[in-house]
């Protein structure tokens, strides 16, 4: 799915931007309005292409912001903005984002599964709580039966958030941990 998200902070609080982009080239027939509230699964757009309709769904609730207009009943090549979604955060959401603002993160290096413990039945290799330095062992990474250690490399900190399952399969950037640092 081609969508793009980042955060605003309005006067009334936090939104989620959420762009919406074509994710492959077709006729674009746009199906909502300006300012129109949609929820999670509505029709967003459709993209006609040899002669089939591939429906876009609305991935949040929210409201409708800038509509490309200018593309409705057109043919549009990839990654064309359609429109933008903006979702209102939680206060559930608004504590992560800013218990989340002091944080270090540590990233994927790639597309791989991801584990907490070295081998199945020993104990993981870190907890939320626990005080890593730089060189210490945080995860270790699976590709194609291939193990590599994730090492952290930031300044000494206590791991706030771990943002991964045990075996979870995770792309290339996405956070595995939130880390609050703790001089010395």
């Amino acid at each position: 799915m081609a969508t793009e998200s980042t955060i605003k902070k309005r006067k009334d609080g936090y939104c989620r931007i959420t762009q919406y982009f074509t994710s492959h080239t077709g006729i674009v027939s746009i199906k909502v309005e300006e300012e129109q509230k949609v929820e999670e699964g509505d029709l967003l757009y459709t993209i006609t292409r040899l002669g089939l309709i591939k429906k876009r769904l609305a991935e949040e609730d929210g409201v409708v912001k800038d509509i490309n207009k200018s593309i409705d009943g057109k043919f549009c090549g990839y990654h064309t903005e359609v429109l933008k979604l903006e979702h209102k955060l939680t206060p559930e959401e608004v504590q992560n984002l800013e218990e989340e603002r002091d944080y270090t993160f540590v990233y994927a290096p790639q597309g791989a599964q991801y584990y907490i413990t070295p081998n199945p039945g020993l104990p993981p290799l870190v907890n939320v709580g626990d005080t890593v330095n730089k060189g210490d062992v945080i995860a270790i990474a699976m590709v194609m039966k291939k193990r590599r250690e994730i090492i952290y490399n930031g300044e000494r900190g206590k791991i706030a958030k771990i943002y991964f399952m045990n075996g979870q399969q995770c792309k290339e950037g996405d956070k595995l941990f939130g880390i609050l640092p703790r001089p010395l």
